[in-house]
């Protein structure tokens, strides 16, 4: 096999699976991964099925398409890792593999290979919950999963000031809790552990009601902490916001200063192009005098010969006259 022919197989593949900036798209990337991501929640929906008592009847047909689906899967596993050189942030082989989506990948691939190679050998249960993770493979195909992913990484610092902030909250509420209502509740609060349960379902403003105060002190806490939790929770999401709109305006500004850096080029080239039009009538307007004045000269130069023709024969006469 041609050497050439394969390296532009690769790239071609490379291409089509990964979203590359510097190079030219594959217009088969879209669609592949539009494909895999409708194939990914199909697979979910499957499974979620799977375990409603209507559906026990079409446990064949689910198999054939659980196989089919792991099928597609590997191969495009199998694909990233042949192409895995076309990666430059990868250094080596093993870098690449031991990436943390490839790492996803193949945990939620190998299993059910195993099982199908070795049937029985793991427990039915654990390969249920591990479909269930393939829905997180949806990161890899999504824009704007992967944006919210690189917002949240880029704020991290602030965002763990944020919970950190939040955790302080559920401690100092659910301490405060434990002395007010240990003597009155002694089951529902035994330990500070216990009261952190509460404190989480009443500072995320849910309140089951499966356990609440009874005295004035342990209401009055309570009241405090709900207050406090509008204000907590409203600190990561505000956050999250800000920046998902930085990012979006940061983008529509870097269109539009594109679109004006085009804009100012196309003036520069119709500028160019005016001066050289008017280059160009000059020279035009040039030869057409040019051409003018020879013209006269060559009439005037056609008089004076017509003249010295016409003196010629009128002395030839005279002279003719005299012999």
């Amino acid at each position: 096999m041609n050497t050439k022919k394969l390296l532009t197989l690769k790239e071609r593949i490379c291409f089509t699976l990964e979203n590359h900036k510097d190079t030219e798209q594959s217009p088969l990337h879209n669609y592949i991964n539009l494909f895999l991501s409708t194939l990914i929640i199909a697979n979910v929906f499957a499974m979620i099925l799977q375990t409603m008592d209507m559906f026990k009847h079409y446990i064949d047909c689910f198999s054939v398409f659980e196989n089919i689906s792991l099928s597609i899967f590997t191969l495009e596993y199998i694909a990233r890792l042949w192409t895995y050189k076309l990666h430059e942030k990868y250094i080596n082989f093993s870098s690449f593999v031991f990436s943390p989506m490839m790492i996803f990948d193949a945990f939620v691939i190998l299993p059910h290979l195993v099982n199908l190679i070795f049937p029985n050998i793991l427990d039915l249960r654990i390969l249920r919950i591990i479909r269930v993770f393939r829905i997180f493979r949806l990161y890899k195909y999504s824009n704007t999963i992967n944006k919210i992913f690189d917002i949240t990484r880029r704020h991290k610092h602030v965002l763990l000031s944020a919970f950190s902030f939040i955790m302080m909250g559920v401690v100092s509420s659910a301490t405060l809790m434990y002395f007010a209502e240990k003597d009155v509740q002694p089951d529902a609060f035994s330990s500070i552990p216990q009261s952190i349960y509460w404190a989480v379902i009443t500072i995320s403003t849910v309140g089951y009601g499966d356990v609440s105060p009874m005295t004035d002190l342990g209401k009055f806490i309570t009241v405090c902490t709900t207050i406090m939790g509008v204000a907590i929770y409203a600190l990561p999401t505000s956050i999250l916001g800000a920046a998902f709109y930085a990012e979006l305006m940061s983008k529509e500004s870097h269109i539009i200063d594109g679109l004006r850096k085009e804009n100012k080029h196309l003036d520069y080239l119709l500028n160019d192009a005016r001066r050289e039009m008017q280059i160009l009538r000059d020279i035009i307007k040039k030869e057409r005098e040019k051409s003018r004045e020879n013209k006269e000269e060559k009439e005037d130069y056609d008089d004076e010969k017509k003249r010295e023709t016409y003196k010629k024969k009128i002395r030839k006469k005279f002279l003719n006259l005299f012999k």
